[in-house]
Parts: structure tokens; sequence; C-alpha cells
């Protein structure tokens, strides 16, 4: 019988530390260890300028078991609370000289299609600043998406929709405690398309307990003759902080995202592509002729709201997470930075690169001053000669293979930081430090 590690399992052992202590110096070189956000200063650094907006709103109807992002129970005097410190933030960002027009505006949650009224406020915000053509984008539960909800939203300037459809099958939307159907998402894809949107991007979830291949498979191919223009295929990850990732459900949720996933990955891709939909990063297929939909997967980003992380000029700072600790903190700043080293903020540059499986040599250059084949040239040899990437020209574009050893490896890697790091910032509003690793 062949080998298979539960690598979600796995990525909280002690070899999973040593791995990653090794993968880190490799690429960082001399920095101390292991990284970590601390609280910064009484009086931190203002969060870096960027043409990039991301906002979150934390409000739910009900709260997801697996869901690891930053959110609470939708309460309208909470709301009310939160429009208050979220524009007063924002504002206070705008008032800089430095503040950048806007090229991309992205609301996640939380349920952003919950408080309309906050997303027309936040628009109204930043509007002065939009670039023509910029991209505004929202993620909308789907028995939200009335045709008067999106017709506001289109009004109001959203270009872009994503719904988090995650399955149509009955079973599964009940074991992730979503409260539709498929036929009413396969209906808000519908509305959404004769609204006018200029992309509409359905999230779907692989892996979870009792799910098979032929499942997915079929709501791959029912929500892409239903015209969606992206398709973003996530495995079910637990995080300690989540239901889900709780001792009694841990390793029931896990044990199927290994074998599901491994059943699945491949006939998720062919399936796409058979549809005319392009690998765009390692989670996401995109029709030809359209940008992909993404939030964070830029070189530089402002965000605002609980829980909201920036990033820009080797700076990453994350807000407070607690609702309340925002709304009553939220002029104290970030709750958590971390100031990256040189050799850290050209390794995190490289991580977002083989995310979106692009690595240009001549927009390292233009970042950092430095050539990619002098500082990364032995990794991405080792991702050639091993079938992960192939150069074209100077640059490295992972292929097929190296897209689905990158969902492998995340799991090891990348995961372990952000379950950490959202595990203590929900338990403490501020925290002294957090160990990424």
């Amino acid at each position: 019988m062949a080998f298979r590690p539960n690598l979600q399992r796995l990525r909280h052992g002690s070899l999973a530390s040593s791995l990653r202590r090794g993968l880190y110096c490799w690429l960082v070189g001399d920095a101390p260890w292991p990284p970590r956000f601390i609280r910064p200063d009484a009086e931190p650094a203002a969060v870096p300028p960027s043409r990039n907006i991301y906002v979150h709103l934390p409000f739910c109807q009900t709260i997801c078991p697996h869901c690891p992002y930053n959110k609470v129970r939708y309460d309208p005097p909470l709301v009310l609370g939160y429009r208050a410190a979220l524009l007063g933030e924002i504002t206070t960002y705008l008032a800089r000289d430095e503040a950048l027009p806007v090229d991309t505006l992205y609301f996640g949650g939380g349920t952003p299609s919950l408080t309309p009224e906050l997303v027309e406020d936040v628009i109204a915000a930043f509007r002065p600043r939009l670039e023509p053509g910029a991209q505004i984008a929202i993620e909308v539960y789907p028995l939200d998406a009335t045709d008067a909800l999106l017709g506001r939203l289109h009004a109001a300037g959203v270009t872009r929709i994503s719904f988090g459809v995650e399955s149509l099958q009955g079973a599964m939307l009940k074991r992730l405690a979503r409260r539709y159907t498929g036929a009413q998402a396969l209906g808000a894809i519908d509305r959404a398309k004769r609204a006018g949107f200029d992309m509409v991007d359905a999230n779907i979830i692989f892996g979870i307990p009792g799910q098979t291949r032929e499942e997915v498979i079929a709501d791959l191919a029912t929500l892409i003759e239903h015209g969606v223009d992206q398709i973003s295929a996530y495995p079910l990850f637990t995080f300690e902080h989540t239901p889900a990732g709780q001792p009694h459900h841990s390793r029931d949720y896990a044990r199927a995202v290994e074998r599901v996933r491994r059943a699945t990955q491949k006939s998720i891709a062919q399936t796409c592509r058979a549809a005319g939909l392009a690998r765009s990063c390692v989670w996401s297929f995109t029709r030809e002729g359209f940008s992909p939909y993404t939030t964070v997967t830029r070189t530089d980003y402002i965000g605002f709201g609980a829980g909201a992380g920036s990033l820009g000029r080797g700076r990453m700072s994350f807000n407070t997470f607690p609702v309340a600790s925002y709304i009553a903190g939220w002029r104290r700043g970030p709750a958590l930075v971390w100031e990256m080293t040189p050799g850290e903020a050209r390794a995190n540059w490289l991580y977002w690169a083989v995310y979106t499986l692009h690595v240009s040599a001549a927009d390292y250059q233009g970042q950092f001053g430095r050539a990619l084949e002098a500082d990364f040239g032995r990794f991405l040899f080792l991702l050639r000669t091993t079938g992960m990437a192939r150069r074209a020209g100077s640059d490295t574009r992972l292929t097929e293979r190296g897209a689905i050893w990158v969902h492998r490896v995340q799991s090891l890697f990348s995961l372990s930081g952000i379950d950490r790091v959202w595990t203590v910032c929900t338990r403490e509003a501020w925290p002294d430090a957090v160990p990424i690793f």
C-alpha cells in the first residue's frame, strides 16, 4: 500500500516543523527563527499606501463550522458601531497625502451581502479615488442574491460577484450548515449573469466527508453550464479555531479531505480545461478574456475592518479581530505587525508568485532590484527538474503537476501559519506576539 500521509494532521507535528524551518533557512537565509508578528509600539508607522483595497464585513446569519474567517452573528446595533469605526478608519487613511488612486476594491467577510448599506457607504468613501475601470468585487451568499439586492450592488458600482456555492448537493450543504439548496444557488448565479456584472465567480469545496468525486465533477459541470466566468475549487481545510477543527471533528474531516482530494484534483482541472477555463492560480480556473477574481494575490494591499490584513514595503499587519475591540480601538492601528527582513520579503513575494503559477524575473527585478536567478535559482531549478515547473524565457511557470503539489505542500507550510495566527487573534484582541510557525 502506498504511503499517503494525512497532510492536515501532519502540519502540526515535529517533522513538519523541521521541514518548515529547513525551507525557511534555504529561501530566506540568516534570519531570526521563528518569524513572528508582534504588537507594535504605542505609535506604529502608518500602513503603507496601496492601489489595492480589501474591506472586511464580518456579519453572518449563521456560522459555518468550517469557515476560518473572522465573523460574528448579525446584530443591528453592532453593525451601526462597526459602520462608524470602519468609515473612521477609511477616512483617516484617505486624508493622508500619500493615499493612492484605487485599482481594486474587494469586500470579504463574513457575509458582505448581508450589509449592503455598508458596501454602499464604503464605495462612496472611495469613489473620488477610484480609477476608471476599477474592479469592485464582493462575496455574496446565494440566498441574499435577489434581483433587488443585485440591482442595488450594481448601481453602487460593484463589477464582480463571487458566490460561496460550496456544493450543489443537499447532503453536503447540510454538513456545511449552508441554508440554501443547489437550485437556489443556481438561481442566484442566473440572476447575477442577467444583472450585468463583469464577472461571476463560484466557489466550490471538495473533500467534504461523504462527498464523492463524481458529485464534485457534476457540480462543476452544472456551474459551467450556467455560465460562471471562474471556478474556485478549494479543499476542505480544518483550523483549530473552527468547530470543524476541534479534536472530535478534525480526524474525520482531515481523512476525508486527503482521500477525496487525491481522487478529485485532476478531474477538476480536466473538467475546467475541457470547458475553456484555464488554471489562473492554485485554486482557480478562469474563462479566457477575464482577469482572475482574487483578493490578496498582490504585492501590496491595505485592509480595513476587524481582522483585515495589509501588506506593503516588507511589512504585514493585522487589525484586531474581535469586532467589539475593533469598534473601540481602531484608532490604535494594527494589533500585530510583521516587519520582514529583506530576505523574508523576497521569499514572501516568491510564495505568492508560485501561488499564481508564474514567477516573473522582470517583476522580481522591478520589485527588489535584484536578479531572480541569483536569489532563487536553485529553488526554481528544483521545481523544473522535478516536473513542477518549466522555463518560459526568463520566467518560470508551474505545470499542472506543480499546481497540484502546491495544494499539498500548502497544507504543511502556509496553512500552519494561518492557523496559528488566526487562532491566537480570535482569542486575544491585542496579543503581545504570535510566532508564524
